[in-house]
């Protein structure tokens, strides 16, 4: 049942794209200003997560209808405590990430007063989220220095379609809001503990490690599902997903 019905939002996403592009021979040309390309800031990913979240995307216009447009950010997670299940303790780590985002946008032109890229659109959209981690540990409680590390990958793949509006202010500043953005996602990757532990203790990390994780994102739950990656640390599951933006950009 499932499949069947990410089979058929794929499906409304493919026709809903086409029939906003075959209204170009009705959509009356409006003419193009001199500036076709946006520089804009993402500040979303800062706010729902950490500060060091660095994104931004490229909007080009490539006719009075419709526009491309590329995102590319850098992606960082805060830190869990240092102490894990009353078992070890963190001693160092690194971590990183990217995210990319590819956008097609048709302007409803009929809607809009005014040229893009200011204005109502819908389009599809696909983006990619990958964020990987290594941290280095000490065992608590045992009779001797024992160390260990934990190291994880995952990411995720979405695929979508999104409604918004851009505001263009004084020509050249503009305000883009995404406002609504369904998607299908697939969320993959694993969390692999290197140490002297039982599997009894193992999972008992990997359920203190994803508590830690749910406290600061709780929409987390809606992802993992059932008690697997609670357990194991293991994700590969597909669900709905959403997007929801607000860029800064400048014209020129």
């Amino acid at each position: 049942m499932k499949k069947l019905s990410y089979i058929l939002f794929v499906s409304i996403l493919m026709l809903s794209v086409k029939c906003v592009a075959s209204q170009g021979d009705t959509i009356s040309k409006i003419p193009l200003k001199d500036y076709r390309n946006v520089i804009k800031f993402n500040p979303t990913p800062m706010l729902l997560w950490s500060w060091r979240n660095i994104t931004f995307s490229y909007e080009r216009i490539l006719n009075p209808r419709q526009s491309f447009s590329v995102e590319l950010g850098y992606l960082v997670m805060p830190k869990v405590s240092d102490t894990v299940a009353g078992l070890l303790e963190i001693t160092s780590g690194k971590k990183n990430g990217f995210n990319l985002t590819l956008e097609y946008r048709f302007y409803l032109t009929k809607l809009n007063a005014r040229s893009i890229p200011a204005g109502l659109y819908i389009g599809p959209y696909f983006t990619n989220y990958y964020y990987n981690f290594h941290n280095d540990f000490n065992m608590l409680h045992v009779p001797q220095d024992s160390a260990g590390t934990i190291n994880g990958n995952y990411w995720s793949f979405n695929l979508g379609l999104e409604l918004g509006y851009q505001f263009v202010f004084w020509k050249r500043w503009t305000l883009d809001l995404v406002m609504i953005g369904p998607s299908v996602s697939y969320y993959g990757g694993k969390t692999e503990i290197k140490g002297n532990f039982d599997a009894d203790q193992i999972r008992e990390i990997n359920e203190d490690l994803y508590d830690q994780l749910l406290e600061r994102f709780p929409a987390l739950g809606q992802v993992t599902g059932d008690k697997t990656f609670q357990q194991t640390g293991k994700l590969d599951v597909v669900r709905w997903g959403f997007r929801y933006l607000v860029q800064i950009g400048f014209r020129f």
